[in-house]
């Protein structure tokens, strides 16, 4: 398939990402943030914010096939609670793996009569010899706010989050996979550190956001 976008070791696929997996080359690292599996339309107050509305309308909330992430030795994978369980059997016996978290400075202020939603996710599983980074990057928990509101898709990760994944799991030069690109933080994080990296989104709408982010055609707000 042709790709959507293709400019100095950055690639963007517009399809679904089970389509393109089996024609890519050799991966070093995949850093995603897939859709999670969540009770988007809650009850109440809860159910009546566009964001949950928005996450249940583009099938955000449908959760994935986890199995895909066999096909790779080292991961980074987002995930809520209820996912979790499932992810975890994708870490066989004598892998090296660690959960981490990031804690929310700012989450949604609606319980739905359960806990706080401040803290999402991150399973890791690397090969022996492919933990890098710094003393300060290997903390197993991130504190930061939710997403950037100035970037048209309801889940972005924190663009400093992902540079400290990818400091920790991959070297300058790698070719760096996100099979659900969405909003493409994680090849913006691949390119300002000297990494090659190949992004899928089915959602054609968010490949040219991920396109302007590389350009640098969308900035925050001041």
């Amino acid at each position: 398939m042709k790709p959507y976008y293709e400019e100095n070791g950055i690639t963007i696929y517009h399809s679904d990402c089970l389509d393109i997996l089996p024609s890519l080359p050799k991966i070093d690292l995949v850093i995603t943030d897939p859709p999670y599996l969540v009770a988007a339309q809650g009850g109440g107050e809860f159910g009546k914010r566009a964001y949950f509305h928005e996450i249940s309308n583009r099938g955000f909330d449908k959760g994935f096939k986890s199995e895909l992430l066999d096909n790779f030795s080292d991961w980074f994978c987002f995930c809520g609670k209820q996912q979790l369980p499932d992810i975890l059997t994708r870490v066989q016996n004598g892998d090296n793996w660690m959960l981490l978290t990031w804690c929310k400075t700012n989450p949604t202020p609606l319980t739905n009569n359960n806990y706080l939603p401040d803290t999402e996710y991150i399973l890791h599983r690397y090969s022996k010899g492919r933990l890098f980074g710094s003393y300060k990057d290997k903390s197993r928990f991130f504190v930061s706010p939710n997403g950037q509101n100035y970037i048209d898709h309801p889940t972005v990760k924190p663009l400093e989050i992902i540079i400290k994944l990818l400091n920790l799991g991959s070297q300058v030069g790698e070719l760096i996979l996100d099979p659900f690109m969405g909003s493409g933080t994680t090849l913006r994080a691949a390119k300002d550190l000297g990494r090659k990296a190949i992004g899928i989104e089915i959602e054609e709408k968010y490949c040219e956001i991920a396109v302007q982010r590389l350009r640098q055609e969308i900035l925050p707000l001041t």
